[in-house]
């Protein structure tokens, strides 16, 4: 009679990945938490008082801490203010995500427009440097508040080039007159309630809208083409660029 050879069973597979022991998971949580305090800490006092102004006891004392605690996570000021800036903007490009990406008409630059500028004034660090305290950061070893937004407007660029592709925008205007006409007219909604008396400013909300409103009628063509989804891939496009710290 033939032998019946039977195959080898297979021992179960174990996950020989090691399991974090609780207090070490604790530990890790907990050293998380501490740093996002710190790093709020920095936020505030950074847009408060400077970046030259503020020292680490200023932002252990914020965050109540001790100075020594900081050094555990970033081994000076310029590093753990650095850190500060980049979770802004990234905070900041993911709430622009967020807001067109629930917008069906998210990707045209009208709408684009009033979701960013709706962003940044949430965002007291990007407000800051739209209005122009470029102070903030003196002494601070990084890109200056001017360096920063040469390069957005250099990234722009390349999405406005995107957009008149598309036919999403007017083909016929140079394209350093449309970004620097969309730069100064951000810049001007929100500077211009520093000129004016109280009574001549509407809210910034409503203002947003009136910019959107310009934008749709002198950039925009009379009949949008159903292309938003490419309007949205080409500014998301555009905020990866800027996602990365320089």
């Amino acid at each position: 009679m033939a032998t019946i050879h039977r195959p080898a069973q297979r021992a179960p597979t174990r996950n020989t990945q090691p399991r974090q022991p609780p207090e070490r998971q604790k530990d890790a949580d907990e050293r998380k938490l501490r740093e996002e305090r710190l790093l709020d800490a920095a936020t505030t006092l950074l847009v408060r008082w400077g970046y030259r102004k503020t020292t680490i006891d200023d932002v252990a004392h914020e965050a109540g801490v001790g100075k020594g605690t900081i050094y555990l996570h970033w081994k000076d000021k310029n590093d753990l203010f650095r850190a500060a800036i980049w979770r802004e903007q990234h905070r900041f490009s993911e709430d622009i995500k967020q807001r067109i990406a629930a917008d069906p008409e998210g990707g045209f630059l009208h709408r684009v427009t009033t979701h960013s500028m709706l962003a940044a004034l949430s965002n007291p660090l990007m407000a800051a440097m739209i209005k122009g305290k470029s102070d903030i950061f003196d002494g601070f070893l990084g890109p200056s508040t001017r360096d920063v937004l040469n390069q957005l407007l250099g990234s722009a660029d390349a999405y406005i080039v995107q957009l008149q592709q598309a036919g999403l925008i007017r083909r016929d205007l140079p394209l350093p007159a449309i970004t620097f006409l969309l730069t100064a007219l951000k810049i001007g909604v929100i500077h211009a309630p520093d000129l004016l008396s109280q009574e001549h400013i509407p809210s910034m909300e409503h203002l947003t809208e009136a910019l959107s409103d310009l934008i749709r009628r002198w950039l925009e063509p009379e009949q949008l083409p159903n292309q938003s989804d490419v309007g949205k891939q080409s500014f998301t496009e555009l905020l990866e660029k800027m996602k990365e710290p320089k």
